[in-house]
């Protein structure tokens, strides 16, 4: 069964560098795969389609309710990597548990240095102040592509501006292209959000490319899913 929705595959590109966590320590990493997750409140954000929540405390904050998506007349698949590279950058505090006293940012060295520190702020002070944490980045760079399709029950636009990543400062340009015969989907969304029964996440894992495991539960992805498969049988499951 095929339901009347508008359908959009979207060309992105990056056009600042995008931070974001896939792995966590003292390197904060991201993967070459933007997962739907992200892409799916950034679009709702800019829809309108969700209310932005500027704070969050107690159980909220520490496990937060992904469902709201199911509400909201939207299907977005994994942003698949078309021409990806990585940008590292190495982030100073004075705190410990918190990234609010921001001192520094210095790009990291080629040979993995994680940059020096050379003077506090404010720049009136003449000897540094001591640095509690050090955390290394790598991010997506500026210029990187990638391809994501979008089911909606609203109209959409040929050409969005998203932000995502950590503070939201990733910037990327959607520009409207031709459908995609394959797209990436997110299990995590499809099983936790739309509650996809595990038969149908089976039938996904056999036409699928590939399935590939993340380092976080919410980072496993069934790869280059047939496009005719997930408009007729996945789509009238999650936009009901």
């Amino acid at each position: 069964m095929v339901i009347n929705v508008e359908i959009t595959t979207y060309n992105a590109t990056l056009y600042s560098p995008l931070f974001y966590s896939s792995s966590e320590g003292v390197l904060i990493n991201a993967d070459r795969i933007l997962g739907s997750t992200a892409l799916t409140y950034s679009f709702a954000y800019s829809l309108g389609l969700l209310k932005k929540h500027y704070r969050l405390i107690d159980e909220e904050a520490a496990n937060h309710n992904y469902k709201e998506l199911n509400d909201i007349g939207l299907f977005i698949s994994d942003g698949k990597p078309i021409d990806v590279s990585f940008k590292e950058e190495t982030f100073k505090s004075t705190e410990y548990l918190s990234e609010r006293s921001l001192t520094v940012t210095v790009t990291s060295q080629p040979k993995g240095d994680m940059g020096r520190f050379e003077k506090s702020e404010p720049r009136c002070m003449d000897s540094p102040v001591g640095i509690s944490k050090v955390r290394r980045y790598i991010g997506l760079a500026p210029g990187s592509i990638f391809e994501f399709t979008v089911w909606s029950k609203e109209s959409l636009p040929d050409d969005i501006l998203l932000n995502l990543g950590i503070r939201r400062s990733g910037e990327l340009r959607l520009k409207k292209t031709k459908l995609a015969e394959k797209v990436h989907l997110n299990m995590y969304m499809l099983k936790e959000v739309y509650g996809i029964s595990e038969k149908n996440l089976h039938d996904i894992i056999k036409i699928s490319g590939k399935f590939s495991r993340g380092s976080d539960f919410r980072k496993q992805h069934f790869l280059d899913v047939d496009f005719k498969f997930v408009n007729e049988n996945l789509i009238p499951m999650v936009l009901r």
